[in-house]
């Protein structure tokens, strides 16, 4: 299949126009025809119609369109990628997190980092779950953090784990649940509770969460973001479910988290991709992992709620945890 073909139906959404498309790609109107003609017989749909000598999508080329935006995308990012590869030497730590791990985790120890190797450079960027594992796959990123399991199971990654941490309820200091130790799955029900959006991974969890115990929670706001739901309790909207990696290791005087009963544990890991760990990644891996442990002995209540895997852990056969541990 014609990669400029694959461009060129693109180009013609976009433009809504055959001729405007074939200009943009430097051919002619009928070379551009044609071509559209041959794809359409590669792929065995019917991709425009052709009333009115107008070039309209059809519902398989709607569809068509649907299920392949991220990889269309993916080809406009070619260049991007291009020069991403070739400043390997001048950035050589390229780190890869979703929001709450990059400010939790990444962000700390990258500025550690930084005051012991003042002459390294380096790159954090955001991602999505899904896209995060691929990109380090395939070499986008040197090192990336998630909760396990992994998900995208056509990837080869090389998964270590760094920290487990145990699910908590996050709150106001003044909010009743504060007062206790702990806080028992029964006492979420009819509370005011700020959840992520369905679909989302700690929505999820509480979802699965309340369906096990049958407790029925008062879901007053939805986010789409960690960060928002963590301030949104700060200012006594109600409680989240959260652990202490998601909501920073730092003590924070306007947020309290007690301990959920009974125990439910998250492990965070780090990616590479598979036997393409440089020497400095796993430099900076190892800093991470005595970073931790310094971060544990400062505090008993972090010590509490975090533990560290023995020393050397590492697995690539993650995808088969089970989903209490995700």
């Amino acid at each position: 299949m014609n990669l400029r073909s694959v461009q060129l139906f693109r180009m013609i959404v976009r433009t809504g126009s055959l001729a405007a498309a074939a200009a943009r790609m430097g051919m002619s109107a009928s070379a551009a025809s044609r071509m559209v003609a041959l794809l359409e017989h590669e792929l065995g749909l019917t991709l425009f119609s052709r009333r009115n000598r107008n070039l309209d999508l059809t519902d398989e080329g709607r569809e068509f369109l649907r299920r392949t935006q991220h990889i269309l995308e993916g080809l406009e990012r070619l260049t991007d990628i291009a020069a991403q590869v070739r400043s390997v030497e001048a950035a050589p730590l390229r780190l890869v997190a979703t929001v709450p791990l990059a400010i939790s985790l990444f962000g700390p120890m990258l500025a550690l980092w930084q005051r012991e190797h003042p002459q390294t450079r380096s790159v954090l960027n955001i991602e999505t779950r899904f896209d995060l594992e691929s990109k380090v796959a395939a070499r986008e990123y040197n090192l990336g953090i998630l909760s396990l399991p992994v998900e995208n199971a056509i990837v080869d990654l090389d998964v270590q784990p760094l920290v487990a941490a145990r699910h908590e309820i996050a709150m106001s200091p003044d909010h009743p649940l504060a007062a206790g130790p702990t806080v028992p799955v029964a006492a979420l029900a009819e509370q005011a509770v700020v959840a992520l959006r369905p679909a989302q991974l700690w929505r999820q969890r509480l979802d699965a969460l309340c369906a096990t115990y049958g407790v029925s929670p008062r879901i007053v706001c939805e986010t789409g973001s960690t960060a928002v739901a963590l301030d949104l309790v700060r200012r006594g909207m109600g409680v989240t479910l959260a652990d202490r990696v998601i909501a920073g290791l730092e003590r924070d005087p306007r947020l309290v988290l007690r301990p959920l009963e009974p125990e439910i544990w998250t492990e965070y890991c780090l990616i590479t991709g598979a036997g393409r760990a440089s020497g400095l990644t796993r430099a900076f891996a190892q800093r991470m992992t005595v970073w931790l442990q310094a971060c544990r002995a400062d505090d008993a209540a972090l010590a509490a709620s975090l533990r560290l895997p023995e020393a050397g852990a590492v697995s690539r056969a993650a995808r088969a945890l089970p989903s209490e541990a995700s």
